[in-house]
């Protein structure tokens, strides 16, 4: 039964997010929610908004466990409140842009539902034990609540601020949800497996048009969404640690931003952007002191490259993270 959950999840929410995505385009185009392709020669208008297909992919997919479990359980009610809320946020951001100190603080809400489900249904939703390799089973009773709210912030704004070159966030996240995919097998956290069915699903539906050239933009209502979810998974799964190293391109991306910009700007705050189009669609890292540094930076370190094969040095980086979290998860096991 539990396969069977797993599998009609990943399908409906990829079959959701998938036919969804061309009507969000077409919706984001008669609106007027367009952003311009600057790393393409002519910087074309791509439509935005094209995490609201992410959206509805995880809402199918939760929709579909709760029908085939006969109940609403906790988990799911937790997963999904917190993945539409930060999508709202991202929403709320895209429309009325916010700075970046604002759209931070209001990040740390959607942890909200996360926070009262472990308060309302402590078996179902263990908070303060996570697992370690070598170490065990850690048990913080005040600390792990006090941090709670960064568990779902932190990763919702990694993934929001790797979200700048077509397919890199489908890709970057999708690898880092497989790995919390196979560690839950592992580690047999049922949970947490259905919930990545459930995101990768949504997110291998919407990836098509956004790899490179996109025909859609992601936007933060799909960006913060996607990594609030990983958030959850993370601390409901008890995967924490799992989800940090399948995270480390994210949070490497991210610690290299605020380090060099020194506090939270909002990317329309930025001045000078991290990476230059030297024409024929190719990038190359922009050396000028005010520009902030980012993975991207250090992947063009050793010359330019065309936007297609930089993507690809961030779906490599991935898929090592992939590979060392699903490690972790074995070293969890085996110690």
């Amino acid at each position: 039964m539990l396969l069977l959950k797993a599998a009609a999840a990943f399908v409906s929410s990829l079959a959701a997010s998938w036919l969804v995505t061309p009507k969000v385009i077409e919706y984001s185009r008669r609106k007027g929610y367009l952003g311009r392709d600057v790393h393409k020669p002519g910087q074309p208008l791509i439509p935005e908004m094209g995490g609201l297909s992410i959206l509805v992919g995880v809402a199918v997919g939760s929709v579909i466990c709760c029908l085939l479990a006969l109940n609403v359980e906790p988990w799911i009610v937790v997963f999904t409140c917190c993945t539409m809320i930060a999508g709202g946020i991202g929403a709320l951001d895209y429309l009325v842009t916010l700075t970046g100190v604002t759209k931070t603080a209001l990040t740390v809400i959607a942890c909200l539902p996360l926070i009262v489900g472990a308060v309302l249904w402590p078996k179902h939703i263990v908070i303060g034990r996570p697992e370690l390799p070598f170490i065990g089973t850690m048990r913080f009773t005040i600390i792990y609540w006090i941090l709670l709210p960064f568990a779902v912030a932190a990763p919702a704004n990694a993934v929001n601020m790797i979200d700048t070159f077509n397919g890199v966030m489908p890709i970057t996240s999708s690898f880092s949800v497989l790995g919390l995919l196979v560690a839950s097998l592992i580690l047999g956290r049922w949970e947490a497996l259905l919930m990545c069915c459930i995101l990768l699903g949504a997110l291998l539906g919407y990836m098509p048009y956004n790899l490179y050239p996109s025909k859609v933009f992601t936007s933060d209502v799909g960006s913060l969404a996607v990594g609030a979810a990983i958030g959850v998974i993370a601390v409901v799964g008890r995967l924490e640690i799992v989800g940090i190293v399948a995270l480390m391109p994210q949070i490497m991306n991210s610690f290299y931003i605020l380090s060099s910009v020194k506090g939270l700007l909002e990317r329309r705050q930025i001045r000078e952007r991290p990476t230059v189009v030297l024409g024929d669609n190719v990038v190359a890292a922009n050396r000028s002191e005010r520009a902030p540094l980012t993975l991207a930076n250090l992947i063009l370190s050793r010359g330019p490259l065309k936007e297609p094969e930089l993507v690809k040095r961030y779906a490599i980086l991935s898929f090592s993270s992939f590979i060392l979290s699903v490690v972790t998860a074995v070293l969890m096991v085996v110690t």
